[in-house]
């Protein structure tokens, strides 16, 4: 008869969910069964000793519904496709022209380096053209007069002075607040004050830009000679008005 000490134990009861780790092999041996003392270990199934080495895996719900995400009641967000945007119209531009006239026509170019040792290009007379006008100052103050519209005739040459975006109500103003403050008629100079320092001025406010500098020099130019400060004083009593305009702000032919 076999020892009942090496009989194998009854199977332990176990649910499905342990059957896993209830798979135990039991060694028992006995003096009976080899002289040896008794001794038992428990030996997890090889499946079990897997799954405690590998990490747990984690399981989500599937989304319901089409995968897109529902917006909240109330909640306002881009729209797609986005709505064209409007481009916004320039605004309008008009040209800014300096009229540029030589009042010695030519001689200022022969004589000056006899008279002033110094050669001199023009006695240079300015004018701004903007709004189909043309506006200078002189000893009657500011005038207008279509382009090239003076006794003077065509400019010698017209500088580009850029553009602007004053129209021409807002500018009209402005010249009449000038012709009644800083070029008023009474205020010409011919050194000091003169056209082309109301050229520069209204050019500035245009456009932001200075007229060319050979222009506004020529006064410090023709006074840095002896000659020049030898003839100031008759000089500083000519007024230059050219006519052919009609005054600014003003009734017509009252300065």
């Amino acid at each position: 008869m076999r020892n009942s000490a090496c009989l194998p134990p009854p199977p332990l009861l176990c649910g499905p969910s342990l059957s896993a780790l209830c798979h135990l092999t039991v060694v028992v041996a006995g003096s009976g069964c080899g002289g040896a003392s008794s001794v038992g270990r428990l030996l997890p199934h090889p499946s079990a000793r897997a799954r405690a080495r590998s990490p747990p895996s984690l399981r989500f719900p599937p989304p319901s519904g089409t995968g897109r995400s529902k917006s909240l009641p109330g909640a306002r967000g881009p729209s797609w496709p986005p709505s064209p945007r409007v481009p916004m119209e320039p605004p309008n531009l008009y040209p800014v022209k300096l009229y540029v006239y030589d009042l010695s026509k030519g001689l200022a170019r022969r004589l000056s380096p006899i008279m002033l040792g110094k050669q001199l290009e023009g006695i240079w007379h300015t004018s701004i053209v903007v709004h189909k006008d043309e506006f200078f100052f002189g000893s009657g103050g500011i005038s207008s007069c279509p382009p090239g519209g003076t006794l003077l005739g065509p400019p010698d040459s017209v500088v580009d002075v850029g553009s602007t975006e004053v129209t021409e109500e807002i500018f009209l103003e402005y010249l009449s607040s000038l012709g009644e403050s800083l070029f008023r008629g009474e205020a010409y100079n011919l050194f000091e004050h003169n056209c082309n320092t109301f050229s520069n001025e209204v050019a500035q406010f245009l456009t932001g830009r200075k007229i060319p500098s050979y222009i506004t020099d020529l006064p410090s130019e023709v006074l840095s000679t002896p000659f020049g400060q030898a003839l100031r004083p008759l000089l500083d009593s000519i007024q230059i008005q050219p006519p052919g305009g009609s005054s600014v702000g003003r009734p017509n032919g009252q300065s």
